[in-house]
């Protein structure tokens, strides 16, 4: 009898050992905090407001219009940094969407493992992208004035999309000569103008498989004129009339070329027509010499 609890006690003491040794290595899970309620709402990009920010408890929804035909729509899940004041993002789903007309569109996803932060700062949220370059400027965000479903039916669109130059150019304020025909790619068709009130004008283009935007502005430049935060393989210059362009692409295609002059900046960007980041889907050296000689 003492034989058989000796062993029962020897079997209570291992079961113990082991009940603790798993309650020491489980690992603490740590529950995600929500966005406080102060900062969810609507809130739209800074510079030339043609992205919106949704911001809930537990996540986010940024939609980037390129132009009447297309935009860019991310989502993500969201959970609150109180001691760095950061509204932390992951698994975030970045897709396109293409329109044919208003009832008929493509969707395509680009990528599901998005990941960054918003650094909260007063009424604004600048965006921190972990795909982001380390030297590309940082959008912000600023909150939408709260207003009645009245005045919002009523708000002026600070975009216009036009098949009419002229009307472009009166919408916008400034003066475009976007490129003659003869110095366009091969194929490609002019689709129309869009064109903001803060001083921006662009012209798109199509061809099989391509979108082609070539944009000006008095006001703003770079990357944020362009709206394109892609990352690219390589970066380099090419000096055309006597001026310097900086380029993007994969060293021969370029996808995006920006110029900033004294008064007056431009920018043009070459795309798959998904939006995609498809390097090699960009115009030649020689295609941005002749759009640039096209151009007054």
């Amino acid at each position: 009898m003492k034989k058989i609890i000796t062993v029962l006690m020897a079997l209570l003491l291992v079961a113990g050992l082991s009940a603790c040794t798993k309650k020491e290595t489980e690992p603490e899970v740590k529950q995600p905090t929500a966005v406080p309620e102060e900062l969810c709402g609507s809130y739209h990009e800074e510079i030339a407001g043609r992205a919106s920010l949704e911001v809930r408890e537990d996540y986010l929804i940024i939609d980037w219009s390129n132009s009447a035909y297309e935009k860019a729509h991310f989502e993500a899940q969201t959970d609150y940094d109180a001691e760095n004041k950061r509204i932390n993002y992951s698994n975030g789903v970045m897709g396109t969407v293409v329109y044919e007309t208003e009832e008929k569109f493509t969707e395509n996803e680009l990528y599901n493992d998005g990941s960054g932060y918003f650094e909260v700062l007063e009424d604004r949220l600048i965006w921190r992208d972990d795909r982001a370059e380390e030297n590309t400027d940082p959008v912000i965000f600023v909150r939408n004035e709260e207003i009645s479903e009245e005045e919002e039916a009523n708000m002026y669109n600070p975009w216009i999309y036009t098949t009419d130059l002229e009307e472009a150019i009166a919408f916008s304020g400034i003066s475009f000569v976007p490129p003659i025909p003869e110095a366009l790619p091969k194929d490609m068709r002019l689709l129309g103008y869009t064109a903001n009130i803060n001083g921006i004008i662009s012209a798109e283009y199509e061809s099989e498989g391509r979108v082609l935007t070539v944009r000006k502005s008095d006001t703003y430049s770079g990357q944020v004129l362009s709206g394109d935060y892609n990352e690219y393989s390589e970066n380099w210059t090419e000096i055309i009339k006597g001026s310097v362009w900086d380029c993007y692409g994969d060293g021969e295609s370029i996808n995006l070329a920006y110029i900033d002059l004294e008064n007056v900046h431009y920018s043009l960007n070459c795309r798959d027509i998904n939006l995609e980041v498809s390097e090699g889907s960009g115009i030649t050296v020689d295609e941005l010499n002749s759009l640039v000689n096209g151009m007054q």
